[in-house]
């Protein structure tokens, strides 16, 4: 039984699209399933990304504390 078939018969008929709509849906779904089987739907982060989430955290969410602790004592 392919992907399509199998998506097929656990949504049919409960999707409110018509026939042919409801088929499109099916192949899309079963197409975004063998993308995530194969890790390509959505990469992972890489080094670069840590880092300037790490910097990002640190200028937005740390530097505004310490500048109003220093402010305000």
């Amino acid at each position: 039984m392919s992907a399509v078939d199998e998506i097929r018969s656990e949504l049919s008929g409960s999707t409110n699209f018509d026939e042919v709509h409801e088929g499109e849906l099916f192949e899309r779904i079963a197409e975004i399933e063998e993308q995530e089987r194969e890790g390509k739907l959505i990469p992972g982060l890489d080094k670069a990304d840590n880092i300037l989430i790490a910097a990002m955290f640190i200028v937005l969410g740390v530097l505004p504390v310490i500048w109003y602790a220093v402010m305000y004592f």
